[in-house]
């Protein structure tokens, strides 16, 4: 059956046909084919580091002994003067208590007092006032939500303040002078049992931070640019008792350290004095300017301690011991293109030397595919800062090492997807 003329003529019409189909597809791919793009925008990017190290002060133990309540006039973090005072000594909670009170008292008083007085308030608008209003009260549930409860007192009085501010200004309250009476004659009742019978008074200059965790012995703060690993990972499972008989301690340094261990990969990215900026997620939401102060790498394949500076102190920062850090080593600005996008190609260039000869000189760059009307165009990138899903690259790179007509542009229509690519091709 298989050899009837007219059946095998049908078979090879046939593959001729599927064959005829197979290269005009092969054809149309290779010179027709349709491409993804993505337009190429500017975008930056950070170089971050997460790593869980130790904050070390020079820290003196204050050894006061007191005979009563305490209340410290100094907050976590604020600054002190050899011999300023710190806090009161009180002969019972009672009295300690009273002061507490007064000192409110003292703050509200002094509010209305500036409300009740001529001046910016009876020049202020509703308007403006019910603007800052609303930017008080996001300050207000952004300090709540990222747990910023030290700052949520100051924010808390502010919004109350702009409230009555607007009282006044709508003329809904003339002043605030019955009010301040009667806060007056609280002030004055109280008085009369809040005598403190001491006080406490710093033995060095530097930051104030009323607790102790029992780490103020265990590193040596004149050692710690010298860290290696072994001892910063011994030192950080020490597990401190804490000594009673003190009220605080002083932090006689203003600089502190925070070091911490990384992998050989990451300590190459730390560079010693170059500025760093570090953030604690699970204590505060501020950025800390830092500088880094050593990277102590044995091995080129092993850990490092690298150990960052910084100046900067608040409540939070003053209460931070063992934390996770994101360290931001530098930000990066650039054309930002998708990994998919990113190929070598054999690229050839014309130069010429100082005598005008031309030699042509052939290398293999990185680049990326861009449309260029209905062809495609190869542009060479030079990559400042990469991940798994993107890299940001230069605008504005040497013409010596350029090997393409241009790099690639803002609004380039970037090719990601396609197949046979090659410059010059064709596509629809």
């Amino acid at each position: 059956m298989m050899n009837s003329p007219l059946l095998r003529k049908i078979a090879s019409a046939v593959v001729a046909i599927l064959l005829f189909i197979y290269l005009g597809y092969q054809v149309y791919n290779a010179n027709y084919a349709q491409v993804q793009t993505e337009t190429a925008a500017y975008a930056n990017a950070a170089d971050t580091v997460q790593a869980t190290g130790t904050a070390i002060r020079k820290e003196k133990l204050m050894d006061a002994k007191v005979n009563g309540v305490i209340t410290y006039t100094v907050g976590d973090g604020g600054k002190v003067a050899k011999g300023g005072k710190v806090a009161q000594v009180y002969p019972n909670a009672q009295s300690a208590a009273a002061q507490q009170q007064i000192s409110d008292l003292d703050y509200q008083i002094s509010k209305l007092q500036k409300l009740s007085a001529p001046g910016d308030t009876y020049a202020a608008s509703p308007d403006s006032i019910s603007r800052q209003i609303n930017l008080k009260l996001f300050d207000v549930l952004n300090n709540v939500q990222s747990g910023e409860y030290a700052k949520l007192t100051n924010s808390r009085e502010d919004l109350l303040y702009l409230i009555n501010e607007r009282q006044v200004v709508t003329d809904k309250t003339a002043n605030f002078n019955t009010r301040i009476a009667s806060l007056k004659a609280q002030r004055e009742t109280l008085s009369k049992s809040s005598a403190a019978t001491g006080a406490v008074t710093a033995p060095a200059s530097g930051y104030f931070i009323s607790s102790i965790d029992g780490y103020e012995s265990v590193f040596d703060f004149d050692k710690t640019l010298t860290l290696t690993p072994a001892e910063l990972k011994a030192k950080q499972k020490v597990k401190p008792s804490v000594q009673s008989g003190f009220i605080g301690k002083i932090c006689e340094n203003y600089d502190w350290y925070f070091a911490c261990v990384v992998t050989a990969e990451q300590a190459a990215k730390f560079k010693e004095g170059a500025r760093v900026s570090i953030q604690f997620p699970f204590a505060s939401n501020e950025t800390v300017p830092a500088s880094v102060a050593a990277v102590n790498l044995a091995d080129k394949e092993a850990d490092a301690v690298v150990v960052l500076q910084s100046s900067s102190m608040n409540s939070s920062l003053a209460l931070i011991r063992n934390a996770t850090a994101q360290i931001q080593i530098e930000e990066y600005t650039g054309i930002r293109v998708s990994q998919k996008a990113i190929h070598f190609a054999a690229v050839t260039k014309t130069i010429k030397d100082k005598n005008g000869k031309s030699t042509a000189v052939k290398k293999e760059v990185k680049g990326v595919y861009v449309m260029h009307g209905s062809e495609i165009e190869f542009r060479q990138i030079f990559p400042l800062f990469s991940t798994e899903n993107y890299a940001i690259c230069q605008t504005d790179p040497s013409k010596q090492d350029l090997m393409t007509n241009s790099t690639v542009k803002l609004f380039d229509e970037v090719v990601v997807e396609g197949t046979d690519l090659y410059d010059g091709k064709v596509v629809k």
